[in-house]
């Protein structure tokens, strides 16, 4: 891993932390006196009860500008994924790919394959339904009409922990708290892997919604208890999968006029990927004679038809940060875990992020972790910790990579101020705070690069916890960040 920082600048940052992080700017600066009398004001009105941990920095010298509760360990939801992206960048590249390749393996006769088809899944979250068609295109460019053998789904780059430590039960049937398998697929280009899209719309007065999935129901269920009611009646629709099953449960009341859209998990993203193939090979005039699908290894005897490969990293993060898409922080955690410590598990992946962190000199006792996601209750931070770690990426050679794929506050396109696109819109924040959102039950938080309204640039980290609503109060801190400095 590079080390770009100079002897000068270690003693600086060890002088700084042995002042506490530079509180004593605070008594000598007029501006951050005004500051802390503003933020501290918003925290006592609009926080109570809460506990919060706010640090800003300067950007160029690392200085610590303004303290309050810089060194409490908070909660910091999706600001988890602002390590595990320069982590990523770091030990994957941004040029690295995912890979999803197609093996054949015995003899094809008068278009007959005697023998197997393997899907070989390396975590790729961008594999959709597209991609299975041309893998069941070159099938049929081979010559097989019919599969006298096995479909089988090679997963064995991950392990079989499918959920990473402190999903809730209740959130397991939501796009964020997906499965993560290395044989996976996305219902579309917000790669959302390890699930569908349900869309439910109403039809006659008194009967069954009709209900719709994308790209395929595979081996899910819909269970559709809902009823269509009359234009004007409440809307209480629920799309759920039962928990551990793969019914999809649909309950209430859906008006008329009215449409209702869930992303749903599934319950094993192997399976599920492995039912689709199937099914697209049947459309595509391929039969397959036995009556299940199977996961196993690869023979390293089998025979390589088609490699399918991902965007590079630094394209896929857009829709990652921007969107804050937990599925792919899993996925490029249980990847490090696998390119780096031949182990594709969270628990190998964190490691590595750990090991990362060290060698960037970040005090990684600050940090606890069980995800890189950031969906853990148990995950704690404090402000000037992440302030630190956003300081110190800027001396990577990947930095613009991983700067661009911070959402823009208020700028509406979606891939741009993905997550920020609708917040901070006043004029001393609107396209001058780049920054990574974070929420959870009672928990927001906000950390990034901000430009003041002197035009200097700052580091910055809100962390909010047990206090529900956080988010407008926390904008309001970071516009008096804004205007005071």
């Amino acid at each position: 891993m590079r080390k770009k920082w100079t002897s000068l600048m270690m003693a600086w940052v060890l002088f700084v932390s042995l002042l506490g992080m530079g509180q004593v700017a605070q008594a000598e600066e007029p501006f951050v006196l005004a500051l802390d009398e503003s933020i501290s004001k918003i925290v006592d009105e609009k926080l109570t009860g809460g506990e919060v941990s706010i640090a800003v920095i300067d950007r160029v010298t690392g200085e610590a500008v303004y303290d309050y509760n810089g060194q409490t360990p908070v909660k910091p939801a999706s600001n988890m994924k602002l390590i595990t992206t320069a982590a990523a960048l770091d030990i994957l590249g941004e040029d690295y790919r995912f890979k999803t390749s197609l093996y054949t393996s015995g003899k094809l006769s008068n278009g007959v394959l005697k023998g197997d088809v393997y899907l070989q899944g390396q975590g790729d979250p961008t594999l959709m339904e597209e991609d299975l068609r041309q893998f069941a295109q070159a099938l049929k460019a081979e010559g097989i009409q019919t599969i006298d053998g096995r479909i089988v789904g090679d997963d064995k780059w991950f392990d079989d922990d499918l959920l990473t430590p402190g999903i809730w039960e209740g959130d397991e049937s939501y796009y964020y708290a997906a499965p993560i398998s290395a044989l996976t697929t996305s219902p579309n280009a917000d790669y959302d892997s390890g699930t569908i899209i349900i869309d439910v719309s109403g039809t006659a007065i008194g009967n069954a919604p009709l209900v719709k999935a994308t790209p395929y129901l595979g081996d899910l269920e819909i269970v559709n208890q809902a009823q269509t009611v009359e234009a004007g009646q409440s809307n209480t629709i629920t799309i759920e999968r039962s928990y551990r099953t793969n019914q999809i449960i649909i309950n209430g009341n859906l008006p008329i006029d009215k449409t209702k859209r869930e992303w749903v998990t599934m319950l094993h993203p192997t399976t599920h990927t492995l039912t689709m193939f199937q099914a697209i090979l049947e459309e595509e005039g391929i039969e397959y004679k036995k009556d299940k699908l199977f996961r196993a290894a690869t023979p390293k005897s089998a025979t390589l038809i088609l490699v399918k490969e991902s965007m590079p990293l630094k394209e896929l993060l857009i829709p990652f940060m921007k969107l804050s898409n937990n599925g792919i922080a899993d996925i490029l955690v249980k990847t490090m875990g696998k390119v780096e410590g031949h182990h594709g598990s969270t628990k190998a992946g964190l490691k590595v992020i750990e090991q990362y962190g060290k060698s960037i000199q970040l005090n990684m006792n600050d940090w606890k972790f069980e995800d890189g996601s950031g969906m853990s209750h148990a995950n704690s931070v404090s402000s000037f910790a992440i302030s630190d770690l956003l300081y110190k990426v800027q001396g990577e050679d990947w930095f613009n990579t991983y700067f661009n794929s911070l959402p823009i506050a208020a700028h509406p396109e979606r891939m741009v101020g993905g997550t920020l696109r609708n917040r901070l819109k006043d004029s001393l924040t609107s396209g001058k705070v780049f920054a990574k959102t974070g929420s959870l039950t009672g928990v927001s938080t906000l950390s990034g690069y901000l430009e003041g309204s002197s035009g200097q640039q700052y580091i910055f980290s809100v962390l909010v916890q047990n206090k529900s609503g956080a988010v407008t109060a926390i904008d309001e801190i970071v516009k008096e960040m804004a205007r005071e400095l």
